[in-house]
């Protein structure tokens, strides 16, 4: 095949050259001429080969395409042409070809009519009265013309020799072409990563400082990619032709970096007082790119954010010291996180119990709130509401988990039984209003009230719950929301027993008494010690009767020391 290659190129040149293209550029177009002659097909005998590159021959321009940085490093290493060549020269491309198939091929004049019938109309005369012209002006026989033919080799070619120029110039030179080189690559980084109108905002490292309780707004820019500025334009521009979602505001970025060799870039917009931000993370894989979810916040508080199934979640820089337990558990098993770079290492599991809402509990430390507690879920649609515990002590602030088997409990009750959708709601307020035993042999129970901030104002409710975390009351109300005063909260729920239903009221510290009124008749208690309690039986539950629904109307009235006062109902 390699001779067969040399042959044809040989061929292809002596066709071309007509005297008015540089050596290179004729070698260039002979082998660009055969490749095409290959890719037609029809067999890879030499003589079907032939066959193609004279068609293709016969279809060639009259000028070539020069190889202009072939010329700049390399030249051909032919003499000046012979007579016999620069009598082909003179001759038409179709007289060089037939010449060529007769002579360097040694085909008949018949087999060379045969050769090109399909494109020239010419017959043995024709062929003959060709070579017959080329032999007048040369002074060799068929034989003399034909070995020198076969011995020009066209491909041989050497690198052209450097220019003469003095040591010191040629250092100039390659200095000059590095400092250019250079000075171009520097330019076009500081013309790619300069900031542009539009451009996603960026927060600096030591923003959140300047705050006591830092929040969303205040989150800064980390991440190795944050400089990458075509980057963050790409997802911003993707998040703003989100359709269902688009931002309101600017664009802050607020993680920018590859996690688990996928390139992500989280996202929040500022709304203002219109409406509350979103979460946008941007992701960019080997197959695929683009927003992959969005999430609305409750706040704009900093929240925990799992990026994407990575199970790292992204952490803002004031809160440290991260752990995490599974709220199925009785009791808590806390395991480190390590945070690098505002990205925690991955979770020690990788699923999470649907039974608990597919929720995870953190408890870290926050910079201006002290221990705090947070719901988070691998879901990034998910709110992550924070719960707080409400002191009994109005003077004291509300905390996070302390290590109390009380608070344990009800983390456990909200997110596995306590009928609460965790990813609807904002920040918690957890109370124990009572802590006691129920009639009828009905077990140790607590009264706790639940209050949520978003949306803001939401009446509280009140759950009664087991000691290992069970729901075994329907939901109540309580007098209070999210921003209640803690002493003055007061809660009612139904409670049936094997023997009938139970209505169960209790009050804070600073609630004076509370009164009962409607079907049941009239009933009142009155604060002892630090809470208030009103324990009133209601009709049996023989049977299934009465149902929830067809239970009978009570209100409680709530009366302050003050002489203040507010209505809850027990369902």
């Amino acid at each position: 095949m390699r001779r067969r290659y040399a042959d044809l190129v040989r061929l292809a040149y002596l066709a071309l050259d007509d005297g008015t293209a540089p050596p290179e550029t004729v070698l260039a177009a002979a082998r660009r001429t055969v490749r095409q002659a290959a890719r037609a097909g029809g067999g890879s005998a030499y003589p079907n080969l032939r066959h193609r590159l004279a068609l293709e021959l016969l279809k060639q321009p009259s000028h070539h395409r020069r190889p202009w940085l072939r010329r700049l490093f390399f030249e051909p290493a032919s003499s000046t042409p012979t007579p016999l060549r620069k009598t082909l020269q003179r001759s038409s491309p179709h007289e060089r070809l037939v010449y060529l198939l007769s002579r360097l091929e040694g085909l008949t004049s018949p087999e060379v009519a045969a050769e090109l019938g399909e494109h020239l109309m010419l017959n043995a005369w024709d062929i003959d009265r060709t070579r017959a012209d080329v032999d007048e002006r040369t002074d060799l026989d068929p034989a003399a013309q034909q070995a020198e033919l076969q011995a020009f080799d066209p491909t041989l070619v050497r690198l052209r020799p450097p220019p003469s120029l003095p040591m010191t110039a040629r250092i100039a030179l390659v200095l000059a072409a590095v400092v250019l080189i250079a000075a171009a690559s520097t330019s076009y980084e500081r013309w790619r990563n300069a900031g542009r109108p539009g451009d996603p905002l960026m927060v600096g490292d030591d923003r959140w400082n300047r705050h006591q309780v830092p929040s969303l707004y205040d989150w800064p820019t980390q991440g190795e990619l944050r400089d990458d500025r075509a980057l963050l334009r790409r997802a911003a521009s993707a998040w703003r032709d989100d359709r269902r979602d688009p931002p309101l505001g600017r664009v802050s970025v607020m993680y920018a970096g590859t996690v688990d060799e996928v390139t992500i870039v989280v996202m929040h917009d500022m709304p203002g007082t219109r409406d509350s931000p979103m979460v946008a993370q941007y992701f960019e894989r080997q197959l695929s790119r683009g927003v992959e979810s969005i999430r609305r916040l409750g706040n704009d508080s900093g929240q925990l954010i799992m990026l994407g199934t990575t199970w790292r979640y992204l952490v803002p820089p004031w809160l440290s010291d991260l752990s995490v337990a599974l709220p199925k558990a009785s009791a808590p098993t806390w395991h480190p996180l390590a945070v690098r770079n505002g990205v925690s290492d991955p979770l020690h599991w990788r699923w999470f119990d649907p039974d608990c809402q597919s929720f995870v509990v953190f408890r870290m430390r926050h910079k201006g709130s002290g221990s705090i507690t947070q719901f988070a879920s691998h879901n990034p649609e998910f709110a992550t509401p924070l719960i707080w515990f409400r002191d009994a002590d109005s003077r004291r602030d509300d905390t996070g988990f302390t290590g109390d088997r009380a608070q344990w409990t009800a983390i456990h009750a909200l997110s596995c039984g306590a009928g609460i959708a965790l990813a609807d709601t904002g920040d918690l307020r957890i109370g124990r209003l009572w802590s006691g035993s129920l009639p009828d042999k009905g077990g140790h129970a607590s009264l706790i009230s639940i209050d949520a901030s978003v949306p803001w104002g939401t009446p509280g409710m009140t759950a009664l719950l087991s000691d290992d975390g069970r729901l075994i009351a329907g939901r109540g109300t309580t007098n209070g929301d999210y921003s209640a005063s803690t002493d003055t909260i007061a809660g009612a729920v139904w409670w049936r027993s094997r023997e009938r239903w139970h209505l169960l009221a209790t009050g804070a510290s600073g609630v004076a008494s509370l009164k009962m009124v409607g079907e049941l008749g009239n009933r009142e208690a009155r604060r002892k010690g630090q809470s208030t309690v009103l324990l009133v039986p209601g009709p049996p539950a023989r049977g299934g009767y009465p149902q929830p629904a067809r239970l009978p109307v009570v209100q409680i009235v709530v009366y302050e020391p003050d002489g203040d006062h507010t209505v809850i109902s027990p369902s």
